[in-house]
């Protein structure tokens, strides 16, 4: 019986060669679709805001220094305290689409970060089209966006 093949263990059943087929069929499905999906520019603006703020948020904590984010309609730009006075960390970065700062109330505010984890409290509402995202903190965590 040396160097004999038994032909009930040899190879791959039909049932087994199927399944893999059809597992790799659905994640091709699922990888194209993920890929291909179109996504709005209002968006990518909310979920590059809520990444910045939370970015922020732990940079002062963990530099132990205070932080900001200057936002107004047009955009947003990083900011640090240095000797007292506000120096940009970036260039400006602007929205594609509409945005509403609704808290603080002041049309060009400053988001500030300080080392214990505490920031101002926000509310900005971004629209494309239809769409709307409202984004908050309560000042004591990191920004959390919302369909509105």
């Amino acid at each position: 019986m040396d160097g004999e093949i038994d032909r009930g263990t040899a190879g791959f059943t039909l049932i087994e060669l199927m399944i893999v087929i059809t597992v790799l069929s659905v994640l091709t499905v699922t990888v194209s679709l993920g890929v291909n999906r179109p996504r709005s520019s209002n968006a990518q603006d909310w979920s590059r805001f809520e990444t910045v703020h939370a970015a922020m948020r732990e940079q002062a904590v963990l530099r132990r220094e205070v932080l900001g984010l200057s936002i107004d309609p047009d955009g947003y730009q990083r900011l640090r305290r240095v000797g007292g006075q506000w120096q940009e960390m970036s260039a400006a970065v602007h929205w594609r689409d509409s945005v509403t700062v609704q808290q603080p109330f002041d049309p060009r505010t400053r988001v500030v970060f300080l080392p214990v984890g505490q920031s101002t409290k926000l509310r900005l509402v971004f629209k494309a089209g239809t769409a709307v995202r409202i984004c908050e903190s309560d000042g004591w965590g990191p920004a959390r966006c919302r369909a509105g």
